[in-house]
């Protein structure tokens, strides 16, 4: 059994791999979600853990990339030495399932993660309803206004992420990572061509339903009406600004 363990700290590592290895689980180490990814992808992971201290944003990218890649199976657990009240309420309301004090002892720490990897959550959901849309994972479907729509491996991940979060702006950045493991500097023009063929693909353009919107130089935002009130559009274009 293994985990994953994204951390910056060396002290940190070597002294929880220690303690995971006498408990008969190995540590990989990630210093980059990218990597991390990746890695995931192609070896089998009982749970990731988070080193927070400096920032709690990776583990919220990874429950980003756990929904689109369909692993609501893989627990992720945040560690640190302490955060804001925020930090922790924006963590476990984006998904994260343990959060645990780095003063705690590493006993306590061990026996928190064990809870988490017995009690792994159940199988992917396969199929979710958002506004009319009818998305279905194990046959790459979208089922809307008595059409089935086919996509591709990578459109259907991207649209699972997007249609789960409606109302949200997801930035270029979240979606290449979660998506195709990398910057968006590198799948920003294939993110682009894939958000094209969506809207195609799913009538996503037509003024008078769901619409997904562009925040240009910033990312994209599904939304369930039609418009948007002007209060929300001066947000949107002052966050691109």
């Amino acid at each position: 059994m293994q985990i994953a363990f994204f951390t910056f700290r060396d002290a940190l590592f070597n002294e929880m791999s220690r303690a995971f290895e006498q408990n008969g689980i190995a540590c990989t180490r990630f210093t980059d979600e990218r990597s991390m990814f990746r890695f995931l992808q192609h070896n089998e992971t009982a749970l990731i853990m988070f080193d927070a201290t400096q920032s709690h944003l990776p583990a919220l990218t990874a429950i980003k990339w756990r929904a689109c890649h369909f692993r609501t199976d893989l627990p992720v657990m945040m560690i640190g030495r302490s955060w804001n009240s925020h930090a922790v309420i924006e963590a476990l309301d984006a998904g994260v399932d343990e959060v645990a004090i780095e003063t705690a002892s590493i006993d306590e720490i061990m026996a928190r993660t064990r809870r988490l990897i017995m009690r792994r959550r159940p199988g992917a959901i396969e199929r979710v309803t958002v506004a009319k849309y009818t998305i279905d994972r194990a046959d790459r479907t979208v089922r809307f206004r008595d059409q089935c729509v086919y996509l591709t491996a990578r459109e259907l991940s991207l649209a699972w992420l997007l249609f789960t979060n409606p109302g949200k702006l997801m930035s270029r950045e979240q979606l290449a990572a979660a998506v195709w493991g990398k910057g968006a500097d590198l799948a920003g023009r294939s993110l682009e061509q894939h958000i094209y063929k969506l809207r195609s693909k799913l009538a996503l353009d037509n003024r008078s339903g769901p619409q997904l919107q562009t925040v240009y130089g910033v990312g994209y935002l599904f939304s369930e009406k039609p418009q948007i009130d002007n209060k929300f559009s001066d947000t949107l274009v002052s966050m691109a600004a």
